[in-house]
């Protein structure tokens, strides 16, 4: 995933603000924006891809923006400290996608995982994917652990059958993103329900994708366990038994840190 594909997907209106790359405006139309979007009660949300300088994205963050950054535009531990400390400031989120494997400490060009650590603890909000990398739990609890130390969440997008290793990470209270093609058996819509319980206790949630029909028996133990729920599906037809799960999973309002800058896909 490339940071321009990451801001041409989905829609604005759907991501509960307004979002542009950094590349599409220079720095003066880009601080307007923030401060315009701030006064009107909306969010700018841009897009780093590595144009501007660190010290711009902090005058943007100090403005209201909300900074999207990534290891591959960013991959310098005391930028991203600096920018997440001006958009504190500013009253706004820093959040960083983490695309590379977790690396030992001594790369100078990438995102050790000490590092990621250090961002979680400072509070910066971290998303990470099992699509092109195996993620292993017990370092996805190190850091889910640091993210909550530091008033910020883990969001991770899972790909593939759903694990039992998962419920330990779901105790620290991550944002945890699941297709509805990971479980194929009753037990295992069980066990997402379990997994909803367990990381609301700790301020985060589940979110399921349905991307293809499930039963609905098990869509509304889903809805009853808490779960976010988002329907990938067509619009059913008014008669259809799934449509007023349709219209509860539409009146959700999912937090908006709980996805990477547009809820209706997975990364």
């Amino acid at each position: 995933m490339d940071t321009r594909s990451e801001a041409d997907s989905g829609s604005p209106a759907d991501a509960g603000g307004v979002i542009v790359r950094d590349d599409q405006f220079d720095v003066p139309a880009l601080l307007d924006a923030a401060k315009a979007c701030r006064r009107s009660g909306g969010r700018l949300k841009l897009v780093d891809s590595g144009k501007l300088t660190a010290s711009e994205l902090e005058w943007l963050g100090e403005a209201g923006a909300d900074l999207y950054t990534s290891d591959l535009a960013r991959p310098r531990l005391r930028e991203l400290i600096l920018m997440n400390n001006a958009a504190k400031n500013g009253g706004a989120a820093a959040a960083c996608f983490h695309h590379g494997p977790f690396e030992a400490a001594g790369e100078e060009r990438s995102l050790s995982f000490e590092s990621l650590k250090e961002m979680g603890r400072s509070g910066i909000l971290i998303y990470l994917s099992s699509a092109r990398i195996k993620r292993e739990f017990g370092a996805l609890e190190e850091l889910a652990y640091a993210c909550a130390s530091g008033g910020t969440r883990l969001v991770y997008y899972h790909h593939g059958p759903l694990d039992p290793a998962l419920m330990g990470l779901a105790r620290l209270g991550p944002w945890i993103h699941v297709a509805g093609a990971a479980f194929q058996k009753e037990d295992e819509a069980v066990f997402l329900c379990d997994l909803a319980k367990a990381t609301q206790a700790g301020r985060g949630n589940i979110v399921l994708h349905v991307e293809n029909p499930l039963p609905l028996a098990w869509i509304s133990d889903i809805f009853a366990a808490g779960a976010v729920v988002l329907f990938q599906t067509p619009p059913s037809d008014y008669r259809s038994p799934q449509k007023p799960f349709e219209l509860r999973a539409a009146r959700q309002s999912p937090d908006p840190r709980s996805f990477y800058l547009y809820p209706a896909f997975m990364l």
